[in-house]
């Protein structure tokens, strides 16, 4: 916990600071880019009916495609080797936070105090923080630089006082500011560049996680225009190094801020999916849990020696032999009440009969037996419905050697594992190793095996208000719950008992999908204005009056 009282906008920051002068550090507002307004070159999956109220659908999506082009251009690169970065500031969150905050201070207006302060912390460390706070306390934005150049942001929009019916606990909404490194050599436009190919805005980040919360802010702003109609505070935040690093981003906020995050009642983060079939909006994949992810590192040792004497236990060998066999190793299929939900839903939407008989038949099993391994051996040619049934190895980093006339005497590899919620990680570590069947290489699990949270219940205000939206927007939408398979912060939020409920929210087809974390990353740019949409039905769904 900080040193700080739970009221340091309020008191701490009064005390310790004076008014800044924003147009001294502010950078100037970005301007709709042409980007974000040229028509989209292939049409966008219409929403049936009309814009909901207080949504004006052009300027919703035109907003959106303007945000996801600035964030796109700022480098929040997350690397895991900050030294490949030339001296950029690794993760670089800060700069997208005062993104964030400008396009705030535009919606929320001028009358408003600033405050700056260092904040200490029991460990003996500190962090920056600098906060506006909205004349009648009708909004307040604070950007938490927790280590150089990493920030955190956090707008809240609060709901007007009513003695006679008090606010509901706040709605939380939350997406990342970081994303994975891009090499500009294996992308067919430069990756920090908005650009438009194809109908597609292409660039890093456009689906992870810069284009969910372009979507977000659209939303959140829309719905700051219409205060008074709020039931409910509105709670935005933006997070550093969910893709991996120090706990800089949700923990963080989790351990030493969470007084300005309220006490939610439910939250909306990224990572479900809304997913295109024959040019329409098929299915909304609602994730209520989610794999847990590892690092697995593999080590080898053998006898050094001159590459003219070949050795018959040449540790790079040994490590290559067991690698390839971990690779074509398959862990166990297991089902859970909600991979079972979603098998068995999304066999409706399977043209082919086979593939939604086995969906039915897998869901339907004791979870064993020949008919349920028949069904699992079906659906596992699927790479995207095989990684939902089991835990999976992904070989992620190889190295060994450093002079092609030398044997090396060790090499080594990275997998990244992801586990069931329920899967015992040790055991399948050992599964791993026996798999490897090299004496002289040892897989070794990296970190401490964690304890996966109770998965949101779909009885919630909030699950219920992303059905309704979906089915309001694409009406013969099959709409279910989903375990992803990558991880997110919503972990962290279950973990401390606030059910969290996670979408992608921009239609793509599953070719698309794949590209995340890869080269040419892209959404399509009609998407985002649905995705906005969407995003707006589902918390104006229990936040407007």
């Amino acid at each position: 916990m900080t040193t700080a009282s739970p009221l340091l906008a309020l008191a701490l920051l009064t005390a310790a600071s004076v008014p800044a002068d924003p147009a001294a550090r502010e950078p100037a507002p970005a301007a709709l880019a042409p980007l974000a307004l040229a028509p989209a070159d292939e049409p966008s999956p219409p929403a049936a009916g009309q814009a909901p109220a207080g949504l004006d659908r052009a300027e919703a999506a035109a907003r959106s495609l303007a945000y996801l082009s600035a964030l796109i251009a700022i480098d929040s690169t997350n690397a895991q080797d900050p030294a490949q970065l030339g001296g950029r500031p690794n993760g670089n969150e800060l700069e997208v936070a005062e993104y964030l905050e400008a396009r705030c201070r535009e919606a929320f207006g001028d009358d408003y105090e600033e405050f700056e302060a260092q904040v200490a912390l029991d460990d003996g460390g500190s962090y920056s923080q600098r906060s506006r706070l909205w004349a009648g306390g009708v909004a307040e934005t604070h950007v938490l630089e927790v280590a150089h150049r990493r920030a955190n942001f956090v707008a809240r929009v609060r709901a007007p006082a009513r003695p006679s019916a008090p606010a509901s606990s706040p709605v939380l909404i939350m997406g990342h500011m970081d994303v994975v490194g891009a090499d500009p050599a294996r992308w067919d436009s430069p990756p920090f560049e908005a650009t438009r190919i194809d109908g597609y805005v292409v660039g890093r980040g456009a689906i992870d996680c810069k284009g969910p919360l372009a979507a977000e802010l659209t939303a959140v702003l829309a719905l700051a225009r219409q205060r008074e109609r709020l039931s409910r505070d509105l709670v935005l935040l933006a997070t550093a190094a969910e893709e991996g690093g120090p706990s800089l981003g949700v923990d963080w906020m989790l351990e030493h801020a969470a007084h300005l995050l309220g006490q939610p009642e439910f939250a909306l983060n990224e990572g479900g999916r809304v997913r295109l079939a024959d040019g329409r909006v098929a299915s909304v994949n609602i994730q209520t849990t989610e794999k847990l992810a590892y690092n697995v590192r593999v080590s080898a040792r053998g006898p050094s020696g001159h590459g003219s004497v070949p050795l018959p236990d040449n540790a790079l060998a040994a490590l290559a032999r067991a690698v390839a066999r971990v690779h074509d190793w398959r862990a166990p299929a297991r089902l859970n009440d909600t991979t079972r939900q979603w098998l068995m839903s999304a066999a409706l939407l399977q043209q082919d009969q086979r593939v939604a008989g086995a969906m039915v038949a897998a869901a339907s099993s004791s979870g064993s037996g020949a008919a349920f391994d028949a069904a699992v051996d079906v659906l596992s040619r699927d790479p995207l419905v095989n990684a939902v049934l089991r835990a999976g190895a992904s070989l992620t980093m190889i190295d060994g050697g450093f002079r092609s006339n030398v044997i090396p005497s060790d090499g080594g590899a990275t997998f990244n594992l992801r586990v069931l919620p329920d899967d015992d990680v040790t055991a399948l570590v050992a599964a791993m190793n026996e798999a490897g069947g090299e004496p002289a290489v040892r897989f070794e699990l990296q970190g401490e095996p964690r304890a996966a949270p109770p998965p949101s219940p779909t009885s919630s205000a909030l699950y219920r208000s992303m059905e309704r939206a979906a089915r309001e927007m694409a009406p013969g939408v099959v709409v279910l719950p989903f375990m992803s398979t990558g991880a997110t912060d919503g972990a962290a939020l279950r973990a401390v008992g606030i059910p969290t409920y996670g979408i992608l929210p921009i239609p793509l087809r599953p070719e698309d999908e794949l590209r995340m974390h890869g080269d040419n990353e892209r959404a399509p740019a009609a998407g985002l204005g649905w995705a906005a949409e969407f995003i707006y039905r589902s918390l104006a769904g229990v936040a407007l009056e």
